[in-house]
């Protein structure tokens, strides 16, 4: 057999896995110098070396990028919903595979958001934007937020404004790596907001959720349970 080779592209791109436990963050430096901090059930590959003419990598959970600035040479995060494209930038990706929404959050630079296979349009964020992705309904939404909300885990804190305590306990049941159950639709809608550090003992998170007297939160073990009163 023989094998051709194209002159630019004689070495061949050997990849890197990383794969984050529940419970645990990680920070990786990319070849180019771009930090990436992965957020606890999170997934990345990247190659060894950027040797094509895009720095092109793979992703699913929670990452917060800082990446070198470089303007010829565009650097892409492929999620399975989203494709994001950067020159040099600081944003958040969110985009684990068993929740419904995933989003893309512009801190600082500007980004350039398109669906897998170009399904969705193109959109251009600027910064304390973010783009989020319902997909179930296929309902897409630019909105103005507060970056702080979706940044400050990397900084060991929990942050919530009026999200849905489904969407909260998803969040702390990568971390605290527990199983939560609800008897009923009603008692996942309610709205929830908290500041936490992330080293509390998961009581002290729940202790807050009894105080705001709506719920009956049972806990045996890893196993919790809510229902309404």
């Amino acid at each position: 057999g023989f094998r051709l080779i194209c002159s630019n592209q004689e070495k061949v791109l050997t990849y890197t896995e990383v794969h984050v436990k529940n419970g645990e963050h990680k920070r990786v430096i990319l070849p180019d110098g771009t930090s990436v901090t992965l957020n606890a059930g999170s997934y990345l590959r990247y190659p060894r070396e950027f040797i094509t003419d895009v720095r092109r990598i793979e992703m699913n959970g929670e990452a917060f990028f800082e990446v070198k600035k470089a303007t010829e040479w565009p650097f892409i995060v492929e999620t399975e919903h989203m494709h994001i494209q950067v020159t040099g930038t600081r944003f958040n990706v969110k985009s684990y595979p068993e929740e419904e929404i995933v989003h893309t959050t512009l801190v600082e630079g500007a980004v350039t958001v398109t669906g897998p296979e170009n399904k969705i349009h193109t959109f251009r964020l600027l910064p304390s934007q973010q783009f989020s992705l319902d997909k179930l309904t296929g309902q897409i939404e630019v909105k103005e937020v507060d970056t702080h909300l979706y940044t400050d885990w990397t900084e060991g804190m929990f942050v919530f404004r009026k999200q849905r305590l489904e969407e909260v306990m998803n969040t702390l049941a990568r971390w605290y790596d527990i199983e939560v159950f609800y008897s009923g639709a009603d008692v996942r809608d309610l709205r929830l907001s908290a500041n936490l550090g992330r080293y509390d003992h998961i009581d002290t998170i729940l202790g807050l959720i009894r105080a705001m007297d709506k719920v009956v939160v049972y806990r045996k073990g890893t196993v919790i349970t809510f229902s309404l009163k």
